[in-house]
């Protein structure tokens, strides 16, 4: 059924290959394109024990991708199991041998380590606990002392040998490899590699990759490293392992000790190390002497081992995001995502190449059918919210739409597409991409729907973060008759004056929300350089405006004034944004602008770190109809904070470095190590940005002004 239909596999690594072979066992063609092969790939340097979820790693905590993982984790453990029966372990790499897990408490005692024992214990052959388990070659002593563990039969997969075998697999079932470089984006250019390639769809295995081709901010590297030593005469026969705590700040407090392939290899571990993209470490590197001693310690016949003499450190990075796993299907596309498994790629990748298989193959049955909208998508019986999407980026949780017992229909261009991030997919019912993106095919699409689910436009909401399409969503709303905003009152905040002077003194980002035509919520923060057309290349950066600082009076009671001026009056329930300067020779406010626009998403962040409001939630709020008032966190609870957003500079990506600050640290990044980048045209279009907090605003502030004088990554013109 599937003989003449080819998919698209883009990259190499052990999430394309598996999936190249589940495509070819239920009959699909395949072509695999890669930049890079094994032995050349982060899979060769996993670690490769397979472990219930969550891994030893860490760093796997979303609730719908644990509980995913679960499944995928056992479809991967029997396909492992098969593999070494019917091939053997020396073709494959694949052994089966007990792994034990040490704890320093008394399972009973830690609520999660037990549901995750409970867990497995009836799906793992060989499962059994307690101190009479640990052999009399385990110091018992080390590491805060042991107090219980258990073990079973776990897949341990020696991935040098494992990756070739995989590849030669795809190879003698047929499939086509290319090795070429793609680093577009997928949605934008959907059409052109499904005309190239003549295929049906594709699936992105890009891992880190995707902060490109995916266009997935959410991503980030969690650099992990391994000890090998020899052992020629087997004297290490399962794996040991102590996992990473969720609550721990330490980089390095895991013991994670596994035979690799025939036993003639003990790999020693590990490291986690979140924002790392350096991977030239070695036995020097303080903190690998203490991965390494710490295994000495805990399992002392290594210490007989010799280090691997061809290469005794590795280091790769696991491909993380912070949703977890992405194993979804791009609504409304022929694309399909599996990447983002941090350090469970091999456990969890026959399981993922499973669904993503079976994610194909219901998208081509479907498309098969006549009626392409299922008619069960859409409850009828529930508000319909409308979301319009074109340019700006929407990095918020819509997880809120449906918690409020409404429908999400996605009206957005290939573009809009292309700005929300991939966890964001399984909350829309229905997603309309939408070529011509105007108003007359706006209402066009809207009308089909409703139509073909039988919708009652009464019950009908128009809302949009989007600054491009803030005008467009009023119309559609007085062409419809809906509630909300009309153009009257949204016009005049899009198409403005030109307000922009020449005024020297500081300038501030100032978010408000009105409820009920009065001030709910006030939200300053000063520039501490804005992004610059002419001179692109400047780091830009934005500090909170606390309720103490002398200007948050006079910039509050200006904008008060400014509301209550407007002769066209001003949306009652919206978020409405002002750029201000403080004039230099007399500490009086100048307007810059006025609109209805939400900020820089970044912004938002801000306060939603700071107030605990994220502001790009809130304005699809209002425009739903919900009014409540925001509530701001206590004070206590607050912590100040700064942004700081580096700009892309053109050339390739040579080298990247961790940012670190006494602060509370989030980075976001849009590059990595071998890309290429064109300037920066928009303060949206940034290479990495760096999220600071702190209680101490002296310590914020100059934690700022160390991040305004960095650069954390470098080109090659």
């Amino acid at each position: 059924m599937n003989k003449d239909k080819k998919i698209l596999i883009i990259g190499a690594g052990i999430s394309g290959l598996t999936t190249a072979v589940c495509l070819k066992e239920k009959g699909f063609q395949v072509v695999i394109v890669a930049e890079k092969f094994s032995p050349n790939l982060v899979s060769n340097v996993a670690g490769a024990l397979w472990e219930w979820p969550p891994a030893a790693c860490g760093k796997h905590g979303t609730p719908r991708s644990l509980e995913r993982s679960k499944v995928w984790c056992m479809v991967s453990y029997q396909r492992f199991k098969a593999l070494q029966s019917e091939y053997g372990g020396e073709s494959t790499g694949v052994y089966l041998r007990n792994a034990t897990f040490y704890f320093h408490d008394v399972l009973d005692d830690l609520p999660e380590d037990l549901n995750k024992m409970h867990e497995l214990a009836g799906r793992v052959d060989n499962f059994k606990r307690g101190l009479d388990i640990i052999s009399d070659t385990i110091n018992l002593d080390s590491r805060q002392n042991i107090k219980d563990a258990y073990r079973h039969m776990a897949p341990m997969v020696d991935t040098d040998v494992y990756m070739q075998w995989l590849l030669a697999r795809v190879r003698d079932l047929g499939c086509e490899i290319i090795q070429q470089k793609i680093s577009v984006n997928l949605i934008e250019h959907e059409q052109t590699f499904l005309d190239q390639f003549q295929c049906e769809a594709i699936v992105n295995c890009t891992g880190l990759g995707s902060i490109e081709v995916a266009n997935d901010a959410s991503m980030y590297p969690l650099r992990g490293a391994l000890v090998r030593v020899k052992d020629e005469q087997g004297v290490i026969d399962g794996a040991h392992c102590i996992s990473h705590k969720e609550t721990s700040n330490s980089e390095q407090d895991i013991v994670f000790i596994v035979p690799r392939g025939d036993k003639k290899t003990v790999i020693l571990g590990g490291l986690v190390q979140i924002h790392q993209w350096e991977q030239s470490m070695s036995l020097n590197d303080p903190i690998i002497k203490r991965m390494y001693h710490g295994c000495l310690e805990f399992l002392p016949p290594l210490q007989s081992l010799p280090l691997d003499d061809q290469q005794s450190v590795r280091t790769g990075l696991r491909p993380f995001t912070h949703t977890n796993v992405c194993v979804e299907h791009v609504p409304a596309t022929r694309l399909f995502y599996n990447y983002g498994h941090g350090g469970a790629g091999v456990t969890l990748s026959w399981g993922c190449a499973q669904e993503t298989v079976d994610n194909i193959q219901a998208l081509l049955q479907q498309e098969n059918q006549q009626n392409i909208i299922a008619a069960n998508t859409i409850d009828n019986q529930k508000q319909t919210v409308f979301l319009l999407q074109h340019r700006t980026p929407i990095n918020l949780d819509l997880k809120f739409v449906r918690d409020s017992k409404c429908n999400l229909v996605l009206l957005c261009s290939r573009q809009g597409l292309n700005q929300i991030t991939p966890s964001q997919f399984e909350h829309f019912n229905h997603v309309q991409i939408i070529t011509d993106y105007d108003l007359l095919h706006l209402l066009e699409s809207f009308g089909k729907i409703k139509t073909s689910f039988g919708l009652d436009a009464r019950r009908c909401r128009i809302v949009t973060n989007d600054n491009r399409t803030m005008l467009i969503a009023a119309e559609m709303r007085e062409a419809l008759g809906l509630t909300g905003d009309k153009p009257n009152m949204i016009r005049p905040l899009i198409y403005k004056p030109e307000l922009e002077k020449q005024v020297k003194g500081e300038r501030y980002n100032i978010s408000v929300i009105t409820i009920n035509g009065r001030i709910a919520y006030f939200a300053p923060c000063k520039h501490v350089h804005a992004f610059n057309q002419a001179a692109p290349e400047n780091t830009m950066g934005y500090l909170v405006t606390r309720k103490q600082d002398v200007e948050y009076p006079i910039l509050f009671n200006f904008l008060e004034q400014t509301l209550n001026n407007l002769a066209i009056g001003y949306p009652p329930n919206r978020m409405i944004n002002f750029e201000l300067a403080l004039d230099a020779t007399n500490n009086e406010p100048v307007l810059l602008e006025i609109n209805a626009h939400i900020p820089n998403t970044l912004i938002s962040k801000l306060f939603e770190r700071h107030h605990g409001i994220a502001l790009n939630e809130w304005n699809l709020r209002l425009q739903m109809g919900d009014l409540q008032k925001p509530i701001v966190k206590k004070q206590v609870q607050q912590q100040y904070s700064a942004l700081c957003i580096y700009p892309k500079k053109a050339g390739i990506i040579r080298a990247i470095k961790k940012p670190q600050f006494e602060s509370t640290t989030e980075v976001f990044w849009r590059i990595y190590p071998g890309q290429e980048l064109l300037v920066s045209k928009s303060v949206d279009d940034y290479a990495l940005a760096v999220l600071l907090s702190n209680s101490d605003w002296g310590s914020l502030t100059q934690d700022l002004e160390t991040a305004r004088s960095q650069n954390y990554y470098s080109v090659t013109p």
